[in-house]
This record gives C-alpha cells, structure tokens and sequence, in this order.
C-alpha cells in the first residue's frame, strides 16, 4: 500500500478554505477514500447525526498528477478515518506559513502504546515546505481500510446518486433558507415534497398549527424526468401536492429542520452550481 502526492495551491486552497469546513459542520470526523482517479470526503452515520455528506474531487484538482501515487491490492483504492479539525489545521498552518509545496504521504510511525510498549501506528504526514521553513506534521488516522471496508464505502459513497428526479434548489435557495428558519420556530420536523412539475413543498404540522410553503418552477433534472401539468396551478398549494402524491408525480419524506438548514447553509462556503434535491 503507497499513497505519496503533492497538493496543489488550488486544492489546498478548496480544502482548508471551502470543503473541510463544511464538512466539519456535520461531524468531527470523516472518511476519506482515495484512487487513481477520484478523492472523496465521506460522512455516514458513523460521523454524523445522520446526514450523508459525500465530497468528490477529480485526483487532479487536488494533486500535482505527476506526482501521486495511489496503490493498493484492492483497485488501487485507500481508505482511512481522520477528524476533519487536524486537516483542517494543518492545511491552515501550511498557508499560513506560505509554503510553496505540501507534499502528503501515508506512513507509520512508532508510538508509546497505554503499557510503554512500542506500537506501529499509521498517519497522514504533511511535509510543508518554503523559502525558509520545512514543516513536519503528522495526523494520526485510523488503520487503512480492509477490503470489506472499501466496499462498503465504495457503494456508500454512490448513495443518492442514482434518484430518478432532482429539483435544483439554486434558483430559490435564498426563499428555501428562509423558509426554513421560520419553520424552526413551529416544530423540529418538517414534511418535505419534491413534484417533479418543478416544485418544492415543506410543511410543518402540529395538533395546534399547520404550516407550509411552495417553491415554484425549479429546474429538473434529467429533463426527461419533468411532467409537464403535474402541477394544477388553478388548485390550492394543498390540494396541488395531494394531487402530486397520489399520481406519483411527487414523493415527500420527514426530515428534521435542523440538519436541512445545516445542508442548505454549505453553499455559503462552497457556492455550488448547483443544488440538486433528489426524490
């Protein structure tokens, strides 16, 4: 097993400065996969409350290609669990320091164990290096990922990628967040409704209060999945959606508030081009 790669500025930059923040919003730790190809940034319920967070970088936005190797019996695929605040830090402190070159290797170290015994225990050592500084700073993560390992987190990163229908939230994100924060105040949970005419609904209901919201006329994709007329705009916002639901041109799930303002709020840091809202 060998990972060894030189980040680029770029990729340095979106990491400390725009990914790993918003990773670290939805847990301490993350799940890092690597391969020849791709690198992502992976939060089950193992790191989170709940929320799935997966991160996707092509190799090349964030290693120098002539540089990184990624080698390993399984596909050449690598797999560890790091907390996201010493990433974080250290990828900080190495722009901090205006090193020139941060090269990043996969390497095992000997550590005191609880007895005083010798233990071989495996980190991500970050070497930044500038004009007068040579900086050495090692991570601890856990021990790389068995085969099983790999594949199970193989397929959970593709979790979500394969929905029929999304809604891109972009256009109305700002009405979406808004909504969001006023429903907070009404109750913990929410009703939330992807029509695949375009619209999104939320709505909150309580034995004393029911309240909710539609946003119109959203981009879905692929096109092929939008149905024209799914939404009969003679008829109530209620009887729209209950119409929507009952001929299967619109899908609704209960998630909490709390973590749907938490998603939303990353684009603030990420500025997406988009904010597909799958069914």
């Amino acid at each position: 097993m060998k990972l060894k790669a030189t980040l680029t500025e770029h990729g340095s930059r979106l990491l400390w400065k725009n990914f790993l923040p918003t990773i670290e919003k939805f847990g301490k730790t993350c799940q890092v996969l690597l391969g020849p190809d791709e690198v992502h940034f992976i939060q089950t319920s193992l790191n989170t409350d709940g929320v799935h967070v997966t991160a996707r970088f092509a190799a090349e936005t964030l290693f120098d290609t002539a540089t990184y190797r990624c080698q390993s019996k399984h596909f050449n695929l690598i797999a560890f669990q790091a907390e996201v605040g010493l990433l974080l830090r250290v990828l900080k402190g190495a722009a901090a320091t205006n090193a020139h070159v941060v090269d990043v290797k996969l390497t095992m170290r000997q550590v005191t164990g609880p007895a005083g015994e010798p233990q071989s225990k495996p980190f991500l050592s970050f070497i930044a290096s500038g004009a007068s500084t040579n900086v050495v700073q090692d991570v601890p993560i856990s021990r790389p990922f068995s085969a099983a390992e790999l594949t199970a987190l193989v397929a959970a990163k593709d979790m979500g990628s394969f929905c029929p229908a999304y809604l891109d939230l972009v256009p109305g994100l700002a009405a979406a967040q808004a909504i969001v924060d006023r429903l907070k105040a009404v109750d913990d949970c929410a009703m939330l409704a992807v029509c695949r005419g375009g619209d999104a609904h939320l709505l909150v209901q309580t034995t004393s209060v029911a309240l909710g919201a539609q946003i119109r006329e959203l981009p879905v994709y692929p096109q092929t999945a939008y149905v024209a007329g799914a939404c009969d705009r003679s008829k109530p916002v209620s009887e729209q959606l209950q119409m929507a639901l009952e001929n299967g041109t619109a899908v609704s799930v209960h998630v909490l508030l709390k973590q749907l303002a938490r998603v939303l709020s990353t684009s603030q840091l990420t500025e997406p081009a988009q904010v597909l809202l799958g069914e």
